[in-house]
């Protein structure tokens, strides 16, 4: 219906509006045409330099004049002349690059000589690389829809200006241009530079990586010698019908749940916890007590989490030292065992991280040391918290002859809790993909029994670990596993995004002090 209104305005701004119309006319066959026509030259001039880079970019990096000095006569092609492969530039070659993902491979015969892995001199002659072509697809096709974009703006503004020339009877000066954008959109003008680096950093590598998930990118394909395809949604029936692979998504996302559950909200208690104790009128030298509790949060945290890995090290780790100088390992080992946490069939020390049979274990661990991590957060920001609630709130409490537990019930934690409702919310999605709590402390370990890991994924090693977390399992899938499977990767990656997006969204929007903007 919009294509359908679209032409409906279309023929009625003609029919109303004939000089304007012709004005926007004017900025379709040639962006800022309109705009000279307008006697709005300070808006021309950008419009037509914009045409010029574009083109110069084109240009610049294509070769036509190959093409166009005999080339394809002396070297024709026997079957399909792939010309934009061959001759494009930036543009039309990242388009054709984007649609086809590469038709030439190295050994190919292609117009009468055989495809090399690159050829400094005849460009066409040097295979097709998948990657590159998507990768240079995206940016294009993204730099084109910015043209267009900007192309659609110069009509619209060709026609808007005309029409109010005529209803003003004046035609705004360069001056008053410049003091009209410069007032009216000086917040969007500093922000550039940030969209900039968003569109470079984050927009395309985002586009790159969900596009790789429609495609059977896999290690097996030897790049240059082998291209791989567009497959639609292949790879997501393979995830959601595979029952293998369903199994496994199915564990590893429960795991993920229940780990950025409990630690967003075990730091978030100990910390509210150790927030009020130190503001407690019975504690003396608090400021001395917050630089104690504040440490295992100030060292960095990646080195925090090697000294867990040594200390609970199979053999020589510390844990395992200090429980065998004491002599009380099997005792320990055997409490462990009767609440369920350990499993292994081993005499001697605890295999904390890497016994099959110690997932619990292992998965218990990650979240108490995250706990220790993450704490010290909690508590400097509740503490801060806790000396915003108005004096005369508890007074009136007193007078009314409430108790302490009243207090907190009613005021302190409704207080605290209004105000940093949004943080718990941002930890749970950082927790759900904390990649380096997992992988610098037990690298996703332990692994799954093995007469418990199907074949199909046994056979290309893309089994996860028992504390893996979806993000972790990612990047084994890419690169540690017997063949990288980045299209599977991908297709994880997406259901990550959906489901944080939207979780972070609807729970965010359910907070008053979200909407709030004083």
């Amino acid at each position: 219906m919009g294509f359908v209104n679209f032409f409906i305005n279309l023929f009625k701004a003609a029919k109303e509006q004939p000089k304007a119309f012709f004005k926007g006319l004017s900025s379709f066959f040639l962006m800022g045409l309109g705009q000279l026509r307008n006697k709005q030259w300070y808006k021309a001039i950008p419009l037509f330099v914009v045409i010029i880079v574009f083109l110069a970019i084109e240009i610049s990096t294509s070769n036509y004049i190959y093409a166009l000095s005999g080339e394809i006569s002396q070297f024709p092609a026997e079957d399909k002349l792939y010309f934009f492969r061959d001759y494009g530039g930036f543009f039309t070659k990242g388009l054709w690059g984007f649609i086809t993902l590469g038709k030439l491979v190295l050994g190919s015969v292609y117009r009468g000589e055989t495809i090399v892995i690159f050829d400094q001199i005849f460009t066409w002659k040097s295979a097709d690389n998948s990657q590159v072509l998507l990768g240079q697809g995206v940016i294009a096709t993204v730099l084109i829809l910015m043209f267009v974009i900007t192309w659609i703006f110069s009509i619209k503004d060709a026609f808007q200006s005309h029409l109010k020339i005529q209803e003003t009877g004046h035609n705004e000066t360069y001056h008053e241009f410049i003091k009209r954008v410069w007032n009216d959109f000086f917040a969007y003008i500093i922000i550039i530079p940030s969209l900039i680096l968003i569109f470079l950093f984050i927009l395309i590598p985002f586009l790159f990586s969900f596009l790789v998930a429609f495609t059977n990118w896999t290690g097996r394909i030897s790049l240059g010698q082998g291209l791989f395809k567009w497959v639609g949604f292949e790879t997501f029936k393979q995830v959601f019908e595979n029952p293998d692979w369903l199994k496994f998504f199915g564990d590893v996302l429960l795991w993920t749940l229940f780990y950025a559950f409990m630690s967003s909200v075990t730091v978030y208690v100990l910390g509210f916890i150790q927030a009020m104790i130190i503001e407690s009128k019975y504690v003396i030298f608090k400021k001395f007590w917050r630089m104690i509790l504040i440490l295992p949060w100030a060292i960095p945290g990646m080195i925090s989490l090697m000294l867990f890995r040594n200390v609970f090290a199979d053999n020589f780790g510390l844990m395992n030292q200090v429980l065998a100088q004491a002599g009380v390992t099997d005792q320990v080992k055997n409490f462990l065992t009767s609440i369920g946490l350990v499993g292994q069939q081993t005499a001697g020390n605890i295999i904390w991280f890497n016994d099959p049979l110690n997932g619990s274990l292992a998965k218990t661990l990650i979240i108490v040391v995250n706990l220790w991590l993450g704490y010290p957060y909690f508590m400097m920001l509740i503490t801060g918290v806790l000396g915003t609630i108005p004096e005369s709130l508890f007074e009136a409490a007193d007078i009314d002859g409430a108790t302490s537990s009243q207090k907190f019930r009613y005021i302190t934690f409704p207080w605290v809790l209004r105000a940093t409702a949004p943080v718990i919310i941002t930890t749970f999605t950082f927790n759900f993909n904390n990649f380096g709590a997992i992988y610098f402390l037990s690298g996703g370990g332990p692994g799954y029994p093995i007469d418990q890991i199907p074949q199909s994924v046994r056979i290309i090693g893309a089994a996860p670990g028992q504390t893996d977390i979806l993000i972790s399992w990612i990047y084994k899938l890419s690169f540690q596993s017997t063949v990288n499977q980045y299209s599977l990767a991908s297709v994880y990656s997406i259901l990550i995004f959906i489901f944080i997006g939207l979780s972070a969204i609807y729970n965010l929007s359910k907070l008053k002090s979200f909407w709030e903007e004083d």
